[in-house]
């Protein structure tokens, strides 16, 4: 039911639903820096590291998750708060039996934003810190891995709230360390970004810890709502 051994992926190994979901999102993307392929493939990897049953429900409507996902041009970066008020506003949904599309859709929404908590370039809207460390995540996306971490949210409580804490401490602890590398006056980098610089580690750590951030408040969702859910029938 959950994944075992190690999970270390590149990108385009690949999994299908991101080619069925960045093929029907092709003709749509915001046009500016800020790419909505990092969050899909995200998105796209936490299917695989959750229950089966929700695995099936999410990718029924693959369109609804990568609209969700991408999130919107020049979006703001959310707060503790934010995070949470999604996660209690699908309870809510999930409670007045909504549509699966409109479910599925909000949980994109819900992984675009945690995954946003793990960026270390997302302290505000669009800077030129976020705008190049976004631009750079495009280049290097297809060398980017996950890394398994625990799945803590099988057994913690149905609170999100001390696991968004800690996800955003460590998110401005690395954003202190990104500004180390980066000329807010220039708007470029300061010294090299290349595979064995600090930028690309964070770039790395922000990729993977999203991809299991968003399978574990995904779990919690599931384990708190997901029997009010319409799932597919396994055949």
């Amino acid at each position: 039911m959950y994944p075992r051994g190690p999970v270390a992926r590149t990108i385009f190994s690949s999994l299908p639903l991101f080619l069925v979901m960045t093929a029907l999102l092709a003709s749509t993307s915001p046009l500016s820096a800020w790419s909505p392929r990092f969050h899909e493939a995200q998105a796209d990897l936490a299917t695989g590291l959750i229950p089966k049953g929700m695995a099936n429900f999410l990718r029924q409507h693959p369109l609804e998750l990568a609209r969700g996902a991408r999130g919107v041009s020049s979006d703001q970066a959310p707060t503790v708060e934010d995070v949470e008020d999604q996660f209690r506003r699908i309870l809510r949904m999930s409670e007045e039996r909504r549509r699966p599309a409109q479910l599925v859709r909000e949980l994109g929404t819900l992984a675009h934003m945690v995954q946003l908590l793990m960026d270390p370039s997302a302290s505000q809207g669009m800077t030129p810190l976020r705008d190049h460390f976004q631009a750079y995540g495009d280049e290097h996306l297809p060398r980017m891995v996950v890394s398994r971490e625990p799945f803590w949210a099988i057994t913690a409580p149905l609170d999100p709230r001390p696991a968004l804490l800690m996800w955003s401490a460590t998110k401005w602890d690395r954003h202190r360390t990104l500004l180390e590398h980066f000329d807010m006056q220039t708007g470029g980098p300061k010294g090299p970004w290349d595979t064995l610089s600090v930028p690309f580690a964070q770039l790395q750590l922000s990729f993977s810890n999203g991809v299991n951030a968003t399978a574990n408040i995904w779990i919690q969702t599931w384990r708190a709502v997901g029997d009010q859910w319409e799932t597919p029938r396994e055949s």
